[in-house]
């Protein structure tokens, strides 16, 4: 079961948005719009909606999809671009240890056991899903590199909008490509060293977050707030 299916975290994560006042969000992996970005959007109060939603999207077939699915929740922004700089996150995933002798962690999930350095780099490229030689899918994919140029958001918005919401007590959701997750983690923590925010975790027994999961576990700057380690979901609170 995944975290949008437990009862238990949302009505936590309901709770954690009203005492802690958050107004501003930031999302990695919106994906389709309807797991995760949809979850938190309707945890925040109807009538206290957040001042600034913003959740990242690298595909752009699935950004326009989550345009559309989101569209009753005005307060959120979906962006087309990339969580972390391209170049930099290529770098992770082909020095990644983790990635490199996967099969020395059996216990860890991970999407692809064949070649998944070339999966997940694929995954931070943009790449539309399966490659097809149809001709309406040859032509939906330069649609999309062509359309991509206007309204690319750009890269790097992950700590981006981290700078951007840094004294908000922002909630944070990692939710991106797994073979940067822990990138992930590791660029909010550069980038929030000492001040308060709420991290919202899914995947922790999967190669996304296992190691994150641990880190805050050892970290004394965070509290856990609630974990569920069947369903793999984590929320914390960190500083203060």
């Amino acid at each position: 079961m995944s975290m949008v299916e437990s009862p238990k975290l949302r009505s936590l994560l309901r709770n954690v948005i009203r005492e802690e006042e958050i107004m501003t969000a930031i999302e990695t992996g919106t994906y389709r719009g309807l797991g995760s970005t949809r979850f938190v959007s309707e945890s925040f109060p109807r009538n206290s909606p957040p001042r600034e939603f913003v959740t990242i999207e690298v595909n752009w077939l699935y950004w326009c999809q989550a345009k559309w699915n989101l569209r009753e929740f005005r307060f959120v922004k979906p962006l087309l671009g990339r969580s972390v700089g391209l170049k930099r996150a290529l770098e992770f995933i082909r020095t990644d240890e983790v990635l490199r002798n996967h099969v020395a962690y059996p216990d860890i999930w991970i999407d692809n056991t064949e070649n998944p350095i070339q999966f997940y780099c694929s995954k931070v490229q943009g790449a539309l899903g399966k490659q097809s030689s149809s001709p309406k899918e040859v032509f939906h994919k330069l649609l999309g590199h062509i359309f991509s140029f206007c309204v690319w958001d750009g890269d790097d918005l992950l700590e981006k909008y981290l700078v951007k919401f840094r004294n908000t007590n922002p909630l944070v959701v990692l939710d991106s490509a797994g073979g940067i997750g822990y990138l992930e983690f590791k660029i909010v923590e550069e980038n929030m060293r000492g001040k308060p925010y709420i991290l919202l975790l899914d995947d922790i027994h999967h190669v996304k977050h296992f190691r994150s999961f641990k880190d805050i576990q050892s970290n004394r700057m965070f509290k856990i707030l609630g974990v569920d380690e069947v369903d793999g979901w984590l929320i914390a609170k960190h500083g203060r």
